[in-house]
């Protein structure tokens, strides 16, 4: 359970800062920003996190085959899309159009890319640090 959290928190921010990457490039053309917005962001990394951590907690005993494990990624893409298309619907984010299902299918894409973007960047600086930490194992200092 407490690596469930953690993952779950690890996500929660990086997903948030996705979303506010995103939300600051749709909004910065505006003088100002409507505040109630910050809640909403939050609930929408909130929800999609969860997603997100039960995604990745999927650990299959076998390898999965490149065809379905494409297919788990865009299953995972479409629940996030319908996520933020019943949030965006609900705080009236957007328009119920093809212009805004396009724009929402985008924004998720962009926060989807954020998001790997930072988890790459995340992992690899982890990963390096045990690599070394293995090189020097046993070694005396």
């Amino acid at each position: 359970m407490k690596t469930y959290i953690s993952e779950f928190i690890k996500w929660f921010l990086i997903i948030n800062t996705g979303i506010m990457f995103i939300v600051w490039i749709n909004i910065s053309r505006y003088d100002s920003i409507w505040t109630a917005i910050i809640p909403q962001i939050f609930s929408a990394s909130f929800l999609t996190s969860i997603v997100t951590t039960v995604f990745f907690s999927i650990n299959p005993r076998k390898p999965i085959r490149m065809v379905l494990r494409l297919l788990m990624w865009f299953g995972h893409y479409a629940v996030l899309c319908a996520i933020i298309m019943a949030l965006g619907t609900y705080f009236n984010w957007f328009e119920l159009s093809a212009s805004g299902f396009l724009k929402l299918t985008l924004s998720v894409a962009g926060v989807y890319f954020v998001s790997f973007l930072l988890s790459y960047i995340l992992s690899k600086a982890e990963a390096d640090e045990m690599t070394d930490a293995l090189k020097h194992y046993g070694q005396d200092d």
